[in-house]
């Protein structure tokens, strides 16, 4: 074999084991490849909906950062020297899998230390305290009542207002008071609220009984005047505002204002504003019309006329 043979051949047994070492390196991190893979990630801790976590350190890089995956999705930043984390807010019931890697400024990112999974208990706690519900107004047509708030230890606090039974309202975020309209005079309802959780506990008040007096005010609210499309109209929306109602018993706060369309009842629209949004029906032009309605269930005749176009 000839001296440039064994040169060529002793170059490329050179070339390859630096290919082998270079990779080994890459594959390991640290280096010149970015940092090393973090190691032995361990449980050190849980709550009904938190789980601490702890990994030994990545090497190499000096100017690099953790990801802490939670079931591969998305992940949380942690900055060195610091090793450990805790995951807050966890649904129920509910197994995670986490795992953390390394990423310097450069973008050299290492491979994912082990796994491990965390079960949260079910959520079995009801809201507390069970809300209190009060009677703040009692009219021959309506009635009003509020509660007191409830918490829960893992998720919001939903509400739903029952009367004879029957939901009003299901399900609200925040409510804390609630004004029952459309009730007769001279009748007694059952009224309770409940506080549940987003796992399905629940906690109820004591059930209150409300009876409606009889009506002795027979005088209808003046009507709305200046009834007008505001510049926000477009369909289908149709924003209005007007110049309140009055009345012979009621404030104006105590007045209440029901749309029409094409002479049709639509709905209530505000209790005690002077402005609104109703929602198109059919497509085409439509007749809009108010009227008010005292508490004692008397309905004045209707405002003037605006025609939209839904």
């Amino acid at each position: 074999m000839s001296v440039r043979t064994i040169a060529l051949v002793a170059g490329a047994l050179v070339l390859a084991a630096t290919v082998v070492v270079s990779a080994a390196s890459a594959a390991r991190g640290g280096g010149g490849g970015g940092p090393s893979t973090p190691t032995n990630l361990r449980i050190t801790g849980g709550t009904d909906t938190s789980v601490s976590l702890a990994w030994d350190a990545s090497r190499g890089s000096s100017n690099f950062w953790y990801c802490v995956q939670r079931s591969a999705s998305g992940c949380v930043r942690v900055d060195p020297p610091r090793t450990t984390m805790t995951w807050p807010n966890l649904p129920p019931n509910t197994t995670s899998t986490f795992s953390v890697y390394a990423v310097d400024t450069h973008g050299h990112r290492s491979g994912n230390s082990n796994s491990v999974s965390y079960t949260t208990p079910p959520d079995t706690t009801p809201p507390s305290p069970a809300p209190q519900l009060t009677v703040t107004s009692v009219r021959p047509t309506r009635f009003a009542v509020t509660w007191t708030p409830s918490t829960d230890n893992v998720s919001q606090v939903f509400y739903t207002l029952f009367v004879n039974g029957a939901p009003q309202f299901n399900g609200a975020i925040g409510a804390r008071s609630w004004v029952l309209l459309d009730r007769t005079p001279e009748t007694t309802y059952l009224v309770k609220v409940r506080a549940a959780d987003a796992s399905g506990n629940f906690v109820e008040s004591d059930t209150v009984s409300v009876t409606t007096p009889v009506v002795t005010d027979h005088e209808a609210p003046t009507a709305p005047t200046n009834f007008m499309l505001s510049p926000e109209s477009s369909p289908p929306e149709i924003w209005t505002d007007w110049t309140q109602s009055t009345d012979n018993v009621d404030p104006q706060s105590s007045i209440l204002y029901d749309v029409y369309f094409n002479g049709t009842f639509v709905e209530h629209a505000a209790l005690g504003g002077g402005s609104t949004i109703t929602y198109c029906l059919d497509p085409g032009p439509t007749v809009v019309t108010l009227k008010a309605v005292d508490s004692s269930g008397n309905v004045s005749g209707p405002s003037n006329e605006i025609v939209f176009d839904c």
